[in-house]
């Protein structure tokens, strides 16, 4: 059967490296087309690496990735999470298989459990089972079964199935993302449009430490092809921590806006929140309304999501990486939020 399946098998290692070399390594990557996966196809298009995607979407929602390797380099294929088939045929043949999929709201189709434990945990089976020689499962910094927030339980939940199933497994705990298509910095800017302003859940004294998406790509290429990686736990945060109110003050200054908050205390929020939670329940797809304001993200905030001085995982540093900082060019794609044009805002020539 292993020879009957219509996916690339075994591209031997030639060229000088780069992007038009092929790297010799055969790459399943699941959650492709989530936000971090276009940085991580750059990365693994930069070295020649042949990548397997499994997606659950159409070509319009995946046809902006094939410019992320050179030709033949990327090859897609339908599957479903609960279709144990389909995942042992992506995986066959992989040297490395990557899992970036995950869930930071529920719906009527996917649970937090579904996607978060049960999708990992067979993963993991079955890339155990047809002998793959590296496993890297995505979790996130402040993944905690004592969590306040089920997403963070289910986090860790997810890494114990995973190195149950997968001993050797390589786990990557990302502090939350920001980037050009971020769900934390952008959503700050949506309020700012309707005019509004940004909720700040019992004063926005919550510590982050976001990094980069590019940055966490640029770490997993290293990963990748570093032999000593296999079985570490890495936490990659950006080089500063910040309070929630200190981020929407950097949002508003970027969209040159007066700083525009309102401090909502837990209770009040989550009322606020639980209606869209009800009606997104009860539907098969994601209501479009903010996913930062949901009863869990608001019941998360009540811890930080910074690194531990004292943790025992590696780190950028580990890795000869120097994450870039959150300010300036960095977070350039906010300047889409400000009124009147890119080159303009309310606060554009104030002193």
């Amino acid at each position: 059967e292993r020879w009957a399946s219509t996916l690339p098998v075994g591209y031997m290692k030639r060229g000088s490296g780069g992007r038009s070399s092929v790297s010799g390594i055969q790459a399943a990557i699941f959650g492709s087309t989530g936000f971090l996966g276009r940085y991580v196809l750059t990365e693994m298009g930069k070295n020649g690496t042949l990548c397997i995607l499994p997606t659950r979407c159409n070509e319009n929602a995946r046809q902006h990735l094939r410019l992320m390797g050179d030709l033949g380099q990327l090859h897609f294929m339908d599957y479903d999470i609960r279709d144990e088939d389909l995942i042992a045929k992506a995986v066959d043949g992989a040297d490395v298989v990557i899992n970036m999929v995950g869930r930071e709201f529920e719906t009527g189709n996917f649970s937090f459990e579904m996607v978060n434990v049960d999708f990992a945990k067979r993963l993991a089976e079955l890339s155990s089972k047809a002998g793959v020689s590296k496993l890297i499962h995505f979790s996130a910094l402040g993944a905690s079964t004592s969590s306040p927030s089920k997403y963070y339980q289910t986090k860790a939940a997810g890494e114990a199935a995973v190195l149950e199933a997968f001993p050797s497994a390589t786990v990557i705990r990302p502090a939350p993302l920001v980037g050009s298509e971020d769900r934390l910095l952008n959503e700050y800017a949506k309020f700012l449009t309707i005019p509004g302003r940004i909720p700040l859940i019992d004063g926005g004294d919550t510590k982050m430490q976001p990094v980069n998406a590019a940055d966490v790509a640029i770490a997993l290429g290293k990963i990748v092809t570093d032999p000593n990686s296999t079985g570490k736990v890495y936490e990659l945060a950006g080089p500063k921590v910040y309070k929630m109110k200190d981020l929407a003050a950097l949002v508003c200054d970027a969209v040159r806006e007066p700083v525009r908050t309102i401090f909502l205390p837990t209770p009040l929020a989550k009322i606020l929140a639980l209606p869209r939670d009800i009606l997104q329940a009860r539907i098969p797809f994601p209501f479009p309304t903010n996913p930062m304001f949901t009863v869990d993200h608001i019941e998360g905030l009540a811890n930080n999501y910074v690194l531990n001085p004292k943790t025992t995982a590696l780190t950028f540093k580990d890795l000869g990486i120097s994450p870039r900082n959150l300010e300036g060019l960095n977070i350039d794609y906010l300047r889409a939020f400000r009124s009147g044009g890119y080159d303009f805002g309310t606060t554009a020539g104030s002193a």
